[in-house]
């Protein structure tokens, strides 16, 4: 009868616990079911909103508002169409393509780079709450899945800005309804899975605990931990240590089994959470760029390396890319002009390396892993990379110096080794730019050799006139009273007279302090002039501005540095002036070291220097030598004057440094009227000279009692000593001396044809 009783007793608290059990395990699964996919939903929409918001920061919002199909060959649709189509190609999504809002609540397609049955421009679009604040301005992805012809899709929407801060249009990603779905079913069935898993061991573990005895409880927890370890393990992580103070398994109760139980599945509940969270963290793209990551790139390596163990992999190369004067850009402008700064230098690199994998792995670095057509072009890539480099010398846009080594068989053990050698490329590449005028903005100056006579030293210690330009008096007289302790002040109220100022003043005045906003003439357009001024283009300039988001602006047109309205406190400003002029003195010290004054161009010892970098950087490329005389210059001189001798040779020399920045060569004057060009090999010198003497023979009078003569020594051979070279493409000039017909004549041996 008691066992009756005792078995009725057993029954009962065997059906409560399981109840029991049942509803703090249906309880925990649909709480974790709904934190899971709240998570996964906001994860997948952020991921989505990611790919969008990195393809329209990419996009330049003036071309995107009035570029359609008609434009295509255009710089600026070819640019939209390639960063579409990279994103198309190298992320995990559907479509991504443009929308146009045509202002009466209805939206239209833009441009899309889909191949295979894109969407009509002009034809219509499905819309959608999210589309709609995009069009307001706020980056926002679907809720809620939405149907068209091409399938069910949820998608983002992200705004494109023009240069007026208005929408300039709107980049779409669509991601397939069916893919979005799989990812939230499969979450809720591991989820139902795990709770159906756990019901079912604490049933049994109930089970057991009721109608078997106590000592049996131990063994039923050493397979609890077993069990638990294994679900930690297809996981991710290693097998839990059991703790010291475990009771033993003559010391449990019934009571302390299940709170166990559900100690255990609030730990998986935990780990389940962190494993999502490692998802997002671990993800392959990086945020800022939408290149890929650093962890992309080491997966990558692995894969590579497997591939060349395998015989898989025959032929690559590694290119390692750092951009110029990232911290500086940071300390000084702050982290949002260094981002800035970061993207354009992305797009620069990805435009060149369109057709390979581009991995940010650093701050300023990135590399690019190259096979196919990339592989095949990669010389005439770097070449491209060097010349976009050397052209944004001086400008304040993107200077990026980059390496490049080539896979060597049976000597690289693996991806890290070519690697190796593509940064040491790199660094040679930096020294090279830093030689033709880019001064990084993270590097201290180089102090003068021991050789440097005292007459060329920057004379830091003289007293300076600064010029401060600014349409408020009030503005004017408070900076200058902060600055006239150590500086002599000159004032302008407009960019009329600030010109003025510094025609009539252009020897003394060390710094010009200009504002962006003023009647008559504004900064922006002051500093135009003085770019294409000879004598004005020296003078350094800080750009003065309430306008916070002018600071990457104002570099690009040729501003030395920024300073915010109000103005910060004094000893900023001072050290920000100080080391304007000291870098602008030093800047001129090398350049006079360097550079022949009259025209610009390097002096010859310089020059030979140059070729021999430029030799050793690129060796897979062919190099022209082209030498140009000015016939009978001292008749010349004779004649019409020294001043007009002086005219020509300067308007050579601008046009051989047009010449060397286009073909991304260097450009020499050796003698008096003798200039030296060394650049790619180049296939049409009918055009490229014709168009360098309608440059230097602006003026028809220039033409009549001036001609020049041509010698081009092609693909010239390395072996040769560099001066060889040179003498080569002088012998085929001085072959023309008294033939008139003739512009240029290719070196052939001892005798030019």
């Amino acid at each position: 009868m008691k066992d009756r009783i005792r078995s009725r007793h057993s029954s009962k608290y065997l059906f409560l616990m399981l109840a029991f059990l049942l509803l703090v395990t249906a309880s925990l699964g649909f709480l974790l079911l709904r934190q899971s996919r709240s998570s996964i939903i906001t994860l997948m929409q952020t991921r989505m909103l990611d790919i969008s918001n990195t393809a329209a920061a990419m996009i330049d919002g003036d071309v995107l508002k009035t570029v359609t199909p008609a434009d295509a060959g255009t710089d600026g649709y070819e640019t939209i169409m390639k960063t579409l189509t990279y994103f198309q190609d190298n992320i995990d999504l559907k479509y991504i393509y443009c929308i146009r809002d045509m202002g009466d609540g209805t939206f239209t397609f833009g441009l899309d780079p889909t191949v295979e049955d894109p969407g009509e421009f002009g034809s219509p679009i499905v819309y959608t709450d999210a589309l709609h604040k995009a069009s307001l301005g706020t980056a926002t992805a679907d809720d809620e899945y939405y149907e068209d012809a091409w399938g069910k899709f949820y998608s983002a929407y992200s705004p494109v800005f023009d240069s007026q801060k208005k929408v300039a249009g709107i980049i779409a990603v669509d991601f397939s309804a069916e893919w979005y779905d799989r990812q939230l079913a499969s979450l809720t069935w591991t989820t139902i899975i795990v709770a159906l898993l756990s019901l079912l061991v604490g049933g049994g573990l109930v089970t057991a605990i009721i109608t078997r005895s106590e000592r049996r409880l131990g063994l039923i927890h050493g397979k609890l931990d077993e069990l638990t370890n294994s679900l930690m393990q297809e996981m991710g992580n290693g097998p839990g240590n059991e703790s010291k103070d475990q009771p033993s398994q003559n010391s449990y109760g019934t009571a302390a089994s299940m709170d166990d139980l559900e100690d255990r599945i609030q730990s998986m509940q935990t780990e389940l959470k962190s494993q999502i969270a490692q998802v997002h963290v671990r993800a392959y793209q990086d945020g800022l760029t939408g290149v890929k990551s650093k962890h992309a790139y080491l997966e990558a390596e692995k894969e590579w390396n497997g591939k060349l163990a395998r015989g898989e992999l025959l032929e690559y190369s590694v290119v390692v890319c750092d951009v110029n004067g990232l911290k500086k850009i940071n300390d000084t402008l702050g982290h949002q002009a260094g981002d800035e700064y970061i993207r354009n230098a992305c797009k620069m690199i990805c435009g060149i390396f369109s057709h390979s994998p581009v991995y940010r792995i650093g701050g300023d670095e990135f590399v690019v892993l190259l096979t196919g057509m990339d592989y095949e072009n990669r010389h005439e890539s770097m070449l491209e990379l060097h010349r976009l480099s050397q052209e944004h010398i001086g400008t304040g846009e993107v200077i990026v110096s980059g390496g490049i080594a080539d896979y060597i068989r049976n000597q690289d053990r693996g991806i890290q080794d070519t690697f190796e050698r593509a940064d040491a490329s790199m660094y040679q590449e930096k020294r090279l730019l830093k030689s033709l005028g880019a001064v990084t903005r993270d590097d201290e100056p180089e102090k003068p050799g021991k050789d440097t006579e005292p007459a060329d030293l920057p004379v830091i210690g003289v007293r300076k006139h600064i010029l401060i330009a600014d349409d408020i008096e009030m503005n004017r007289e408070i900076l200058g009273d902060l600055l006239q302790e150590d500086y002599d002040i000159y004032y302008a109220s407009d960019g009329v007279e600030t010109l003025e100022m510094l025609r009539q003043h252009k020897d003394d005045i060390a710094l010009l302090l200009l504002d962006l906003y003023m009647p008559n003439m504004s900064g922006r357009e002051v500093m135009t002039v003085m770019q294409v001024d000879e004598e004005l283009m020296s003078i350094p300039v800080i750009i003065l501005t309430v306008d916070q988001k002018a600071e990457l602006d104002s570099l690009k047109i040729g501003a030395m540095d920024f300073i915010s309205k109000p103005y910060p406190d004094i000893e900023i400003i001072k050290a920000r002036i100080s080391k304007c002029i000291e870098l602008s003195e030093y800047r001129d010290l090398i350049r006079h070291t360097q550079r022949d004054r009259l025209t610009g161009l390097f002096h010859i010892d310089y020059f030979i220097r140059y070729m021999k970098r430029l030799d050793q950087q690129y060796k897979g490329h062919s190099f022209d030598i082209v030498a140009c005389d000015v016939n009978q210059f001292h008749s010349i001189n004779k004649t019409y004057g020294r001043q007009f001798g002086d005219l020509v040779l300067r308007s050579i020399g601008h046009s051989i440094r047009r010449i060397a920045r286009k073909t991304g060569g260097i450009g020499c004057r050796q003698g008096s009227d003798t200039f030296l060009l060394y650049c790619p090999h180049q296939d049409q010198y009918d055009q490229l000279l014709q168009k360098f003497l309608s440059d230097v023979f602006v003026e028809k009078e220039t033409a009549s009692k001036v001609s020049l003569r041509f010698g081009i020594f092609e693909y010239a051979e390395r072996e040769q000593e560099v001066e060889e070279r040179i003498a080569c493409a002088r012998k085929a000039a001085d072959s023309m001396r008294n033939d008139q017909q003739v512009l240029y004549r290719f070196y052939e041996g001892d005798t030019a044809d």
